[in-house]
Formats: structure tokens, sequence, C-alpha cells
């Protein structure tokens, strides 16, 4: 029995990215070109000192309800895989909602895994509900992150 194969398999294996990983980006990416694609909400954004420029370096994003247009079924295997991640993350919840429905999204990487998020609801809600929400991966950070979009939207958000 050669277990140099064995071992270089495993090797292998540890080299790989994690699957979460590569949904929570798909996620984000969403996001982002959601935002990308609404001049609207880039306007208002900007008018709060959120600029194209900012957007682009820090991969803000919206969360506009429309992730179902872009995710499959949960009947297909690469839906699953995605709903399940999102799931088992914390960013969506038991019913599918994501957690930052109507929010205006900022990951936090470190190198290339998104670790944390900050979301500010683009319009008040108009029932008791969170206007901030931060979601962090579990186990990584143990206190609050000053995200950019709290410092840009100081005026925007009385946090």
């Amino acid at each position: 029995m050669d277990t140099n194969l064995h071992i270089d398999a495993f090797e292998q294996m540890l080299a790989s990215p994690d699957v979460d990983d590569i949904y929570l980006k798909q996620l984000f990416d969403i996001y982002h070109q959601r935002l990308l694609a609404n001049p609207g909400v880039c306007q208002k954004l900007a008018r709060r000192g959120i600029s194209m420029d900012s957007i682009e370096a820090h991969w803000i994003g919206y969360c506009d309800r429309t992730l179902n247009r872009y995710v499959p079924t949960s009947e297909h295997a690469d839906g699953a895989g995605c709903r399940g991640a999102l799931r088992r993350l914390g960013l969506t919840k038991v019913n599918g909602h994501e957690i930052f429905r109507g929010c205006i999204v900022e990951p936090l990487l470190e190198g290339d895994n998104i670790v944390a998020a900050c979301g500010i609801k683009l319009i008040c809600p108009s029932r008791p509900a969170p206007r901030i929400i931060q979601w962090y991966r579990h186990g990584v950070y143990t206190r609050a992150i000053k995200f950019h979009i709290m410092i840009w939207g100081r005026r925007y958000v009385a946090h």
C-alpha cells in the first residue's frame, strides 16, 4: 500500500478552499453587483458620503431581496449547497430570508476570506427592527469592529 498517495491527497484537500467560503464570496459578489446595478441607491449613498470609489474599494453591496433569482433552488445540488452554507453561516434565517434584507452591506476580509459583515438598513424600518446588523463568522472575532460604512454614514445612522 502506497501511503504517499494518501498523504498527497490529504495535503491537496487541506489546500483546497472551503466550500462555505466559495458560497460566501458569491453572496457578497451578488450584493456588490446589485448595488452597482442600482444607480438610485448609489446616488443616495453618494449624498451620504460614500463614493463609487469607496463602494469598489470596500466591495460594498446592497441586499435587495433578489438572491433567489441568482441561486438555484434547493432541488439542484448547487442551490442546496449554497442555501445550506448560507444557513449554516447564519446569513439566512430558517424561513430562507436573508439577514441583510434591505441593507447596504460591507464585508470584512482577512486575506481572501470574509470573516464579518455589517449591514445598515437603507430605509428606516416601519416596525421595530435593528437598523444596523453585524454578522461575525463563528469563532473569528470576540469584539465589535468599526466598519467603514458606519464611519462614512455617521449622519445617516445614529449608532
